[in-house]
């Protein structure tokens, strides 16, 4: 493909939409291959995840911060989503070698397959608890709701972004992997998942900020909690984090995708 616009690239991605339905089906196939309730577990994961959550925080640790399920939910709903996508997307591109090697298609589709399946079961997973949250634990059923779907769309834009950039790295860091296993676990407590951003040390708020989950998490809190919108410097921190994040990954993904086939 000589034409290297965007433009040109986007057209080029959609022709293969075909294949991406088929690797997406492929990756639930094989996730639920040889279990007897099958596709199944793609519904009684989550549902099993919320009851078990609902189990400790409510009879066990009794936290007394109010409707502290509801906040929890929306944000480690959100996480587990990027976190599983990024390390799926880490090998994508060596584990599919043989393909990466013969075959004659733009690449992202590898890390886009690793994304997309990742956020069928957190779509799965929130629409589960989405109702659970409005009934039970704080939700709050407006119209607001509606920009929880702009909001996972930009996240996904991002965690997508994030995933070419982590796949690049694995081909030619084979560590990558084991530096993920490292790195998530340290993400997790750097974003407000389990507390809110003003229990942190006004030391330690730069740090906070500086993460880009806080604000898309946040945005999301505002939207299913609050039953108001996001604020605007909060969607412009989502719309900035998404722009630059996408227009960097993709850059580096295809600058380095020529060397594909020989590193993997």
């Amino acid at each position: 493909m000589t034409d290297t616009s965007t433009a040109a690239r986007v057209r080029w991605l959609y022709s293969y939409r075909t294949l991406l339905k088929y690797l997406v089906l492929k990756e639930i196939k094989v996730k639920s291959r040889g279990t007897y309730l099958g596709i199944g577990w793609t519904l009684l994961n989550p549902l099993f995840t919320i009851v078990v959550y609902f189990v400790v925080f409510r009879h066990i640790f009794r936290i007394g911060m109010p409707d502290f399920l509801g906040f929890f939910l929306v944000g480690f709903l959100l996480w587990n989503f990027f976190a599983r996508s990024v390390t799926a997307a880490s090998t994508c591109i060596v584990e599919n070698d043989s393909l990466v090697k013969r075959a004659v298609f733009p690449m992202e589709i590898l890390p886009i397959t690793k994304v997309v399946y990742h956020l069928v079961n957190y779509l799965i997973a929130f629409a589960i608890a989405l109702p659970l949250l409005v009934a039970f634990w704080g939700g709050k059923l407006t119209w607001h709701l509606l920009w929880v779907a702009v909001i996972i769309a930009a996240f996904t834009v991002f965690t997508l972004a994030i995933g070419l950039l982590i796949s690049t790295s694995g081909v030619f860091l084979r560590d990558t992997r084991d530096i993920l296993d490292v790195m998530l676990p340290t993400l997790f407590w750097v974003t407000p998942i389990f507390y809110q951003p003003d229990m942190v040390p006004r030391a330690l708020q730069p740090v906070l900020w500086a993460n880009p989950l806080t604000t898309f998490v946040g945005a999301a809190r505002t939207a299913v909690l609050a039953g108001r919108a996001p604020s605007a410097g909060d969607l412009g921190l989502v719309l900035v984090w998404t722009t630059v994040a996408a227009a960097f990954g993709f850059l580096v993904f295809l600058r380095h995708q020529p060397r594909f086939a020989e590193e993997s």
